[in-house]
C-alpha cells in the first residue's frame, strides 16, 4: 500500500498543464513565465551595477555562486517533493523539511526580507528612470522629466507614490502566482526587445 502511494506521488506532476483545476495551481507557461520575468528582470537591473562596482573577475565569481546556490535549492525542492507525502508548495516543503511551525516561520520571515528588499530596490529604479537621479555632483533628468519639463506630478516623490498605488498594489492584492503569467509574459518580451535594442545600438555604434 505504501508503495502504489509512493508511486502516484512520483507519478503526479509538480504543476498540471492547465489552471484553474482543484486546487487553483498554476500552468507550467505560467510558471515559465513568471521565473523568466524574475531572472531576466533581475539580471537587467542588478548585473551592470554589480560589474561596474566590483569588477568583471568578481562578478563573474559573484554570478558563478548565485548559480550554484540556486542549483542546490532546486535539488533541494525536487528531492522533497519527490516524496510519497510531497507537496507542490513552498510552504509544504519547509514543512516537511524542518517542522510545520519552525519551517513555516523561517519561510515568512525569508519571504518577507527577500520581497521587502526587491521592492526597495525596483521602485529606487523606477524613481531613477523616470523622476532622475543626482550622481557624482551631475543630475541626470529622468524620461517624465525630458518630456514634460519640471512639475509637481514628475517629481520622484510623487511618481514613487503612483507606481506603488497604481501598478504594485493590484499586482500585491493577485492571491495566487499563476494569475502573474499574463502579466509577466508581456514584461518578458519587453525585456527581450529592450537587450535587442541595446544590443543593436552597441553594434551600430562600435562597429558601423
Amino acid at each position: 500500500m505504501g508503495k502504489g502511494a509512493g508511486a502516484a506521488g512520483v507519478d503526479e506532476p509538480l504543476l498540471p498543464e492547465l489552471s484553474g483545476g482543484h486546487g487553483g495551481g498554476a500552468s507550467v507557461s505560467g510558471a515559465v513565465f513568471n521565473l523568466s520575468t524574475s531572472i531576466i528582470g533581475a539580471g537587467i537591473m542588478s548585473i551592470p551595477a554589480a560589474m561596474r562596482v566590483l569588477g568583471v573577475v568578481p562578478a563573474l565569481a559573484l554570478i558563478a555562486a548565485v548559480a550554484l546556490l540556486s542549483d542546490v535549492s532546486v535539488e533541494f525542492m525536487l528531492r522533497y517533493t519527490a516524496w510519497a507525502s510531497g507537496t507542490p508548495s513552498y510552504a509544504g516543503i519547509m514543512g516537511d523539511a524542518f517542522g510545520r511551525r519552525a519551517g513555516a516561520a523561517a519561510l515568512n520571515i525569508f519571504i518577507a526580507f527577500t520581497t521587502a528588499g526587491t521592492l526597495v530596490v525596483y521602485l529606487i529604479i523606477i524613481g531613477d528612470v523616470l523622476s532622475g537621479s543626482v550622481e557624482g555632483g551631475g543630475e541626470h533628468a529622468g524620461v517624465l522629466q525630458e518630456l514634460f519639463g519640471r512639475q509637481w506630478w514628475t517629481g520622484r516623490e510623487f511618481v514613487i507614490l503612483a507606481t506603488a498605488v497604481v501598478v504594485l498594489l493590484p499586482l500585491v492584492l493577485l492571491r495566487r502566482v499563476g494569475e502573474f503569467a499574463f502579466n509577466s509574459m508581456h514584461c518578458t518580451f519587453v525585456y527581450l526587445s529592450y537587450s535587442s535594442s541595446i544590443a543593436f545600438h552597441f553594434w551600430q555604434y562600435y562597429y558601423s
